[in-house]
């Protein structure tokens, strides 16, 4: 089980590695708006939990493991966010932020069912 800023600091790491050929900690530390020393801690719990991987101050790189479960998160917040947003109304800032939230205590079950329900929506 990964803890609520470990979760964040994954999708983090996933949503930069999708719009840059390599990542590194002071890409992570701008993103999440805390300093690289942070940022750094926060990577290498990811490192100790086979999330990602990190040679001394080298570029960071989703494992398997790790972008299976990032690519699993992101798609959990974007689902929260497209229910916030489209189905409940919810402003655009406001459904992303909440869906950040949301995305770390929802069940498979319910993350399931909440698939099927904004399938049949569309």
């Amino acid at each position: 089980m990964l803890s609520v800023k470990a979760t964040d600091y994954l999708e983090t790491i996933y949503l930069l590695s999708l719009r840059h050929d390599t990542v590194g900690v002071s890409q992570v530390a701008a993103e999440r708006s805390v300093t690289i020393p942070t940022a750094r801690s926060g990577v290498d719990r990811l490192k100790r939990k086979g999330f990602v991987r990190q040679e001394h101050y080298g570029k960071v790189v989703l494992t398997k493991q790790g972008r299976l479960r990032a690519a699993e998160i992101y798609r959990t917040h974007t689902l929260l966010f497209h229910f916030l947003h489209d189905v409940l109304g919810v402003e655009r800032e406001r459904a992303d932020t909440e869906a950040c939230r949301l995305e770390h205590d929802l069940s498979a079950d319910t993350v399931a069912r909440l698939t099927r329900f904004m399938e049949k929506e569309r």
